[in-house]
């Protein structure tokens, strides 16, 4: 009979992987979904499929400014975030500090558009749908250093972001003495390739050469790269996360590998 304990190892490197994956679930999904043409919707009208194209503003379109970077965005997400410390202890002894920037706030814009991929347009309303899409716009800003103007007016006009511009001094000599933070956008702009994923159903009115909206589905997604790119990146995890696992699944797998003579 094998031994037991190194399925210990197997399912800490399974529980590893899931833990540090972004989304695991949703990108098992992703796997099992079908890249479908637009004019495909001409006939059909599927619960769940993704769809790839470029982004054309429709008739019932409203771009917005994004907060940061100044630019026209049919949908658009930001967050601040804030650089935090905490101590790092072992048998109850101090041994170092680890640092990481953590969301204090953020928000999400939308308006509906039309996906066109060469063999339709169809309308795309992503006021639901999750933003998965990579940053395109980061400004960081040191603590106790004045923000660009751009910054300096969401601060002003946010009770839920203070100032990071604060100083302290003796005398005649001032230091800052705020806290690091980041600025972080993600856009869609018309022109831009994008990634749609969820359930399409029959609509009139502002749509595309199809008529019909994709405006829900139990994965309703909008992306900014291909669907097994998407999958992918929803589930892996950090570089050393991967390791690790890799690491536990080695262990676990070479000594069954030694108990069935496979080495």
């Amino acid at each position: 009979m094998p031994p037991l304990w190194p399925a210990a190892f197997l399912l800490a490197g399974v529980l590893v992987w899931l833990g540090a994956a972004p989304a695991p679930l949703t990108g098992l999904r992703l796997l099992r979904m079908p890249d479908r043409p637009v004019s495909d919707l001409l006939g059909d009208r599927p619960d769940r499929a993704c769809f790839s194209g470029t982004v054309v503003e429709a008739g019932d379109s409203r771009t917005v400014e994004a907060p940061f970077s100044g630019r026209s965005a049919v949908a658009m997400a930001y967050q601040v975030l804030e650089e935090e410390s905490s101590g790092l202890w072992w048998l109850g002894f101090p041994f170092g500090t680890m640092t990481s920037f953590e969301p204090i706030d953020g928000g999400a814009v939308a308006s509906p558009f039309l996906l066109d991929d060469g063999s339709g347009q169809v309308r795309v309303d992503p006021s639901g749908a999750t933003f998965r899409l990579e940053p395109d716009t980061v400004i960081g800003v040191k603590g106790g250093d004045t923000p660009p103007e751009r910054i300096r007016r969401f601060i002003d006009s946010n009770d839920d972001v203070d100032d990071e511009d604060v100083s302290v001094g003796l005398g005649p000599i001032e230091w800052g003495v705020g806290t690091d933070r980041r600025y972080v956008e993600r856009r869609v702009e018309p022109g831009d390739g994008v990634l749609v994923c969820g359930a399409a159903r029959d609509a009139r009115g502002a749509v595309g050469a199809v008529q019909a909206t994709i405006d829900g589905g139990s994965t309703f997604l909008l992306a900014d790269t291909d669907r097994l790119g998407l999958a992918r990146r929803l589930l892996v995890g950090t570089p050393a996360a991967v390791l690790l696992s890799v690491a536990l699944f080695a262990g676990g797998g070479l000594v069954y590998a030694g108990f069935f003579g496979l080495l």
